[in-house]
């Protein structure tokens, strides 16, 4: 899969340690909520109803799990590291994040040439409506 893939960009398995692994281990799920879009929604291609993905995640140390995970990993378009020719894959396409520009890219998704970049629009597709912290 493509190295800015979300599943590769939040879980690298093969791209680092055990060891480096090891320490930013979570366990992660969604649970969606809301309607199905309805067939009048689908025709005019916008919703018309609340509905989402309620992401829920446990760690063992929180500044190695989640928060680590969006900022060094799915945040960094240089993550990740070590591909040949100082290739950079760009933001996750999912949860990636960049405060610093409005342009959100990500590259590897074009087989004929990986170096360029797709532009994922903008807003960015999942927006935070809170978050909480138990312990």
């Amino acid at each position: 899969c493509p190295f800015a893939a979300h599943i590769r960009k939040t879980n690298p398995r093969s791209d680092l340690t055990p060891e480096q692994l090891d320490s930013h281990r979570i366990i992660r799920r969604g649970i969606p909520y809301g309607p199905e879009v309805s067939h009048q929604e689908r025709l005019s291609h916008k919703t018309q109803q609340d509905r989402g993905l309620l992401f829920a995640c446990y760690q063992s140390d929180i500044s190695k799990g989640f928060q680590f995970i969006q900022q060094s990993w799915a945040n960094n378009e240089k993550f990740i590291f070590g591909k040949p020719g100082n290739f950079e894959p760009g933001l996750d396409p999912i949860i990636g994040q960049n405060a610093d520009s409005t342009e959100r890219t990500m590259k590897g998704s074009s087989i004929d040439n990986p170096s360029k970049p797709l532009n994922l629009g903008d807003p960015e597709w999942v927006l935070s409506r809170g978050g909480e912290y138990f312990f």
